[in-house]
């Protein structure tokens, strides 16, 4: 799959991990990234989530599969309720 050497150092020198699969193949984290971007046509893989998947299995159908679509974090809300509430809270406090 890779046709070029995979790098072992980084522009700075320091040495990268190179992770082998169990197809032979031998790839760095931001190589894997790329494939995976490049396979699924997604922009939002991040280098964690490679760095996990690889850490975890060394099987390319497992590493390079669809990633899961996660759901955005929410903020909880408050309800004209729960600020009466407070309010209520904060006034038999003073008293």
């Amino acid at each position: 799959m890779v046709s070029k050497k995979a790098l072992t150092r980084d522009a700075r020198g320091r040495a990268l991990r190179v992770y082998t699969l169990d197809d032979g193949t031998q790839w760095t984290v931001e190589q894997a990234s790329n494939k995976l971007n490049a396979k699924w046509k997604r922009k939002d893989t991040s280098i964690h989530m490679m760095r996990g998947r690889l850490n975890k299995s060394s099987n390319p159908e497992v590493v390079f599969a669809k990633p899961n679509k996660t759901r955005p974090r929410t903020i909880l809300t408050k309800t004209e309720e729960d600020t009466a509430r407070e309010m209520m809270n904060l006034a038999l406090k003073s008293i």
